[in-house]
């Protein structure tokens, strides 16, 4: 593909020092935006239950969240201790349940106590086996009840859920950590949806008054798992928003391929009262990993095939869950399969790493600041 240059700009700096992209980088204060610093919790349920009570007002409807949150700790320690593996699904879903209606009453959105739908279902009538399940996504008017995954989805979306059939196979595939175990379990082409993305950068053009972003990948990491940009453009969903360009930058030539964001960030005032809006732009383009370690946040493209349906990072973990917990409960026998059988070592390396992924990215959006895990000493 032919490339354009690349716009001219410069880093954007922040009290003298280039601002880092995050998901939640920026924290408003009474009078402007500021820098966001990371938060370190070795104990993230605390940092959720003080951000549920600090943004509930009602006494009634604080005292439920707050117990929706204690419940959800308490099934997620029965979760960590349980000695038989098949019972650690159902706890975790259930501790993600409670915890999706104590977020979502946090983010504003009401009618969470009383009868509420889990809003996700398993398609009657179809296989149990992870390569042929479908699970039903249902919104809040799907049944005339609210739907615990719909509201969480308006809180941290912004949006309705996307209603429909997902296949348990397209679900699963989204997880990160685990990926080349499940491209092995599930007898995928050995080309693998996740690239690693190595920076990205705030870019500002003081004198237009406008801020973008740029994304940097590896050529090598690019060759060695036979993808072309034109390729990774398109089914990264980046290709209506991000363009590949030629950067005059002697290493960013050699080493890496550089997108950049098509259409500038324009501003009136500061750059940093539009650095939110900018991260918005991308954030469900992006998958992450959170580390005890910096840079504690790491980013990738998913690349998956057009017919594939996405779903949000967080709603993919909360699905597999589901699933699996669904199976605890009604097909057991379905359940040691997928746990004994080709597709085990994916499964049980979900249930060891994807559970606390998924509570410390709930935590940072709960408390819209990165929480990340403290390395003690």
């Amino acid at each position: 593909m032919k490339l354009a240059v690349a716009r001219v700009g410069e880093p954007l700096l922040m009290k003298g020092r280039e601002l880092e992209f995050s998901f939640h980088p920026m924290t408003r204060t009474n009078r402007r935006w500021g820098i966001h610093s990371m938060l370190y919790a070795a104990d993230p349920w605390a940092v959720i239950a003080g951000s549920v009570n600090e943004s509930i007002g009602p006494i009634n409807e604080r005292a439920a969240a707050t117990s929706f949150v204690r419940q959800a700790r308490e099934y997620f320690t029965a979760a960590e201790r349980a000695s038989s593996i098949e019972t650690r699904p159902l706890l975790y879903y259930y501790s993600f349940l409670n915890l999706a209606k104590a977020i979502a009453m946090a983010k504003g959105r009401s009618g969470m106590v009383g009868k509420v739908s889990h809003g996700v279902a398993v398609v009657g009538g179809r296989a149990h086996a992870p390569n042929t399940a479908i699970l039903q996504m249902e919104s809040s008017t799907t049944n005339g009840k609210k739907s615990a995954v719909d509201e969480l989805h308006w809180a941290l979306e912004g949006s309705a859920l996307p209603v429909g059939h997902y296949t348990v196979n397209d679900i699963v595939a989204q997880s990160v950590i685990g990926h080349r175990m499940w491209r092995e379990a599930f007898s995928q082409p050995r080309v693998e949806r996740f690239i690693p993305v190595e920076a990205i950068r705030f870019l500002h053009d003081p004198a237009a008054n406008q801020i973008w972003l740029n994304i940097l990948l590896r050529r090598d990491v690019l060759r060695a798992r036979s993808r072309g940009l034109t390729e990774t453009l398109r089914e990264s969903g980046l290709e209506a928003n991000f363009r590949g360009v030629v950067d005059s930058g002697a290493d960013l030539v050699s080493q890496f391929h550089v997108l950049e964001q098509i259409v500038p960030t324009a501003y009136s005032g500061r750059a940093a009262d539009v650095v939110v809006d900018t991260v918005e732009s991308i954030r469900t383009q992006l998958w992450q990993t959170v580390t005890a370690a910096p840079p504690y946040r790491r980013f990738y493209l998913y690349l998956a095939p057009l017919n594939d349906r996405r779903m949000p990072q967080w709603l993919s973990t909360y699905s597999t869950l589901f699933w699996l917990g669904s199976l605890t409960r009604y097909q057991p026998v379905e359940l040691f399969d997928a746990l004994d059988g080709n597709y085990g070592p994916f499964f049980r390396e979900f249930l060891e790493t994807q559970p606390k992924q998924l509570l410390y990215i709930l935590a940072s959006y709960a408390k819209s600041q990165n929480v990340t895990r403290a390395g003690i000493v």
